[in-house]
């Protein structure tokens, strides 16, 4: 897939960084939750791949028609009272159901949503936060331990961030390099669409031994990442949506039932808190 083929102009606001934060060291984690099960290698297969990229495709154009600028631009203005609740100060979290009826052969999607409000911000207050890497740890900690923008150019940019996930004294270290590109719809609503371009795990993070595994070798933790962040600037505050779509392996059919629920619900649970770490940030950032 190619970010060319969205139609929507450039983000002239210069928004940078993507509102990755926390989300891949989540699905990172909610995998970690299933290796005293799981061998301690995993491969990536061709039609896996293929299955990730037909499922992104239908994301694409699902962008694209959203971005239209008569329509509605967030996914929780589909619902009834969602707004509401989320001028409120609630965060709405939902898992995209098409993710979970997509047939991924020796693999699993991963498809989250959330949408939270900044009473008093701005889009220059969100893109303040967005555009300053060396502050991600402070602001995005303990996932995010490392930031850094790479390469930037008229409408995208180049970064990397270094994950890191705990979960039943397992842990998993993830560095990921990402390509982003940013639209703007009109004057108060703008989207950045990023997807990985290199995941590699870590081994012995911190000891002496430390090294990275090769691209797509490892536990299979997370294999991609294709991430859509949208911003709009209303009701005297900025609403901010992320949805952030991993690849990683499958859970084993016996082990499903058992696992998958805890998976949804840890999931819920740290994309509400990366949603709330973010706007703390902006907040924070900007003195309100």
């Amino acid at each position: 897939m190619r970010f060319r083929k969205l139609t929507a102009r450039k983000f002239t606001a210069k928004l940078n960084g993507a509102a990755l934060t926390g989300f891949p060291a989540l699905l990172a984690a909610v995998l970690v939750l299933c290796t005293s099960t799981f061998s301690n290698s995993a491969e990536l297969r061709p039609e896996t791949l293929a299955a990730w990229d037909r499922y992104i495709e239908r994301v694409d154009e699902r962008v694209k028609v959203a971005s239209n600028p008569h329509g509605a631009f967030l996914w929780a203005e589909g619902g009834l009272g969602r707004v509401g609740r989320i001028q409120r100060g609630e965060v709405l979290v939902s898992q995209i159901t098409a993710a979970r009826s997509q047939p991924v052969p020796h693999g699993m999607i991963h498809d989250w949503i959330g949408t939270i409000f900044v009473p008093g911000a701005t889009l220059a207050d969100v893109l303040a936060v967005e555009n300053d890497y060396n502050r991600y740890p402070q602001w995005f900690g303990p996932t995010i331990v490392r930031a850094n923008l790479l390469d930037r150019t008229n409408g995208g940019e180049r970064f990397t961030i270094r994950y890191v996930a705990s979960a039943l004294f397992v842990t998993v270290v993830l560095d990921a390099e990402y390509e982003a590109q940013y639209f703007q719809v009109d004057a108060a609503r703008g989207y950045a669409v990023a997807r990985s371009v290199r995941i590699q795990e870590i081994h012995e993070y911190g000891k002496p031994n430390e090294r990275k595994l090769p691209t797509d070798d490892g536990g299979g933790y997370l294999w991609r990442i294709y991430s859509v962040a949208r911003f709009e600037q209303k009701d005297n505050g900025v609403y901010i949506e992320q949805e952030a779509i991993g690849l990683s392996r499958g859970i084993p059919g016996a082990l499903r039932w058992l696992v998958e629920p805890a998976v949804r619900r840890l999931a819920r649970d740290l994309l509400e808190r990366s949603l709330r770490q973010t706007r703390d940030a902006v907040l924070s950032n900007s003195g309100k």
